[in-house]
């Protein structure tokens, strides 16, 4: 039977089993190396692993900084896009006021071709031209054709 650490006699149970004070030094002292040595572990591997950690951590805000670039560029390009969407829409509006401006002139002025022919004719010169002219041509053709 082993006896308790309060019980009067346990020096001289350590001393009879050879636990003297040297023996309890040298182990608390080797246990002391052991923990310092467990914990030097520790501390190394936990370094390692944070290390690690940091590093995972600077690349993910590498990629994170590079995609939000690369966002940016693309919501640039988008409104480029749109407003170079936006001045060809208006460019084609301005366009079809145009053409609708010369197409209410041809509703007003449907024949201008008409009343320039009609002004033409008006001048007793031009009239008396064609006359001349019209006269000479079936003048031309009676005095071609051989009589039957």
């Amino acid at each position: 039977m082993a006896a308790e650490p309060a019980s009067p006699n346990a020096g001289e149970r350590e001393f009879e089993t050879g636990k003297d004070e040297s023996w309890a030094a040298t182990q608390h002292s080797q246990s002391e190396a052991w923990f310092a040595n467990i914990k030097r572990t520790y501390d190394e591997y936990q370094q390692e692993s944070l290390e690690s950690i940091r590093g995972h951590r600077s690349f993910a805000v590498k990629v994170t900084s590079d995609a939000q670039q690369y966002d940016n560029q693309r919501q640039a390009m988008a409104n480029l896009a749109l407003q170079n969407s936006i001045e060809t829409a208006n460019m084609v509006g301005k366009q079809a006021v145009r053409h609708v401006d010369i197409a209410v002139d041809r509703q007003w002025n449907v024949d201008e071709q008409a009343f320039v022919v009609n002004e033409i004719l008006r001048d007793q010169t031009f009239k008396d031209a064609i006359a001349a002219a019209i006269a000479g041509a079936v003048n031309d053709s009676l005095q071609s054709k051989p009589e039957a």
